[in-house]
């Protein structure tokens, strides 16, 4: 499975559970991208809610 094909089944998990929740030009941004895929895994698991912009970006 590919990094790619791995993305896609996260966001997809995490759209199920929550919807979307935060722009989705945040995977644009390596640096937010790595924080987005972090907070959704948490998301998904359980040990966090929905994730929003402010989450990833920290404003």
């Amino acid at each position: 499975m590919s990094s790619e094909q791995g993305l896609i089944m996260l966001v997809q998990q995490y759209a199920a559970k929550f919807g979307i929740t935060f722009s989705s030009s945040l995977m644009d941004n390596e640096e937010y991208k790595a924080r987005l895929l972090v907070l959704m895994a948490e998301a998904i698991s359980g040990k966090r809610g929905p994730v929003t912009d402010e989450d990833v970006t920290g404003a």
